[in-house]
C-alpha cells in the first residue's frame, strides 16, 4: 500500500469516524436533552429518527445522479453540509431548531457512506480492498469505545453542546485535508452507464438483497428501539 493510497484510507476512515460518531453520541444524550429542552422521550425519539429519515431519502434520491460527479467533489460536498449541520445541532436553542439541524445534517450525511465505499473500491484493486475495508470499518469500533465516552466526558464536562463542536471541529480539519490530499475520481464517468431505475430493480428483484435489507432492518430497529432510552432510565429511574 502505497503512502498516498494509506492517506486516503485514514481520510476516509476519519470521515466514517465523525459520521459514525454523530449519529452515535445522540442516543446517550437523552438524559441531558429531555430535560435541557422540557421535551418527551416521545419527541426526543423523532430527533434521533429524523436523522436516519432524512439520510434515507437523500441516500435514495442520490443514487439518481451522484454518479453523474466527480466523487471527491460530491464527498466534499456531502461532508461540508453535514459538518454544518452538525455545528448548528451544537448551538440550537430549542428543539425544534434541533430537529431541524439534525434533517439537515441526515440529508448530507446520507450521500457520504455510499461515496465513501465508492472511493475505496476505485481505488483499491479488488486483491487489497478487503484489506482497505477492514481498516475503513475500524472507525465504527473506535467511534463506539473511543468517541462516545469522549464526548459524554465532554458533555458532562462541559455541556450537551460540546460533543457537536467535537465533531463540527474535526470536520474542520478533514475537509481541507481531503481537499488537498484526495486526488478528483472521474473514471467512472467514462464508464457506459445503467439507468438508475434497471440498477434499483436489479437490486430489489433479488431474495438475497432482500433478505439481508429485512435482517439489517430487524437488527437496527432492534437496537434503536432500546438504546436511546438506556441511559435516561439508568439515570432517572435506579
Amino acid at each position: 500500500m502505497t503512502w498516498k493510497e494509506r492517506i486516503i484510507l485514514f481520510l476516509l476512515a476519519s470521515i466514517n469516524f465523525t459520521h459514525i460518531l454523530d449519529f452515535m453520541v445522540m442516543m446517550p444524550l437523552g438524559n441531558k436533552l429531555m430535560p435541557y429542552f422540557h421535551i418527551t422521550p416521545q419527541q426526543f425519539s423523532i430527533i434521533v429518527a429524523s436523522y436516519s429519515i432524512s439520510a434515507f431519502v437523500s441516500g435514495l434520491i442520490g443514487m439518481f445522479f451522484v454518479d453523474r460527479f466527480d466523487r471527491k467533489k460530491v464527498l466534499l460536498f456531502g461532508y461540508t453540509g453535514f459538518i454544518i449541520g452538525t455545528i448548528f445541532c451544537g448551538i440550537a436553542p430549542t428543539h425544534y431548531l434541533l430537529l431541524g439541524s439534525r434533517i439537515v445534517a441526515g440529508l448530507f450525511g446520507g450521500l457520504i457512506g455510499a461515496q465513501v465505499l465508492s472511493i475505496v473500491a476505485d481505488t483499491f484493486p479488488y486483491e487489497r480492498r478487503g484489506q482497505a475495508m477492514g481498516f475503513l470499518f475500524t472507525a465504527f469500533s473506535v467511534a463506539s469505545i473511543v468517541g462516545v465516552p469522549l464526548s459524554l466526558f465532554l458533555a458532562d464536562t462541559f455541556s450537551w453542546h460540546a460533543p457537536f463542536f467535537f465533531i463540527g471541529a474535526l470536520g474542520i480539519i478533514i475537509i481541507p485535508s481531503i481537499a488537498r490530499f484526495m486526488q478528483p475520481m472521474t473514471e467512472h464517468l467514462l464508464a457506459e452507464k445503467e439507468k438508475p431505475m434497471q440498477i434499483l430493480r436489479n437490486i430489489l428483484g433479488s431474495k438475497i438483497n432482500l433478505t439481508a435489507f429485512a435482517l439489517s432492518a430487524t437488527l437496527m430497529l432492534g437496537h434503536f428501539v432500546i438504546i436511546p432510552f438506556l441511559n435516561p432510565f439508568m439515570e432517572f429511574n435506579v
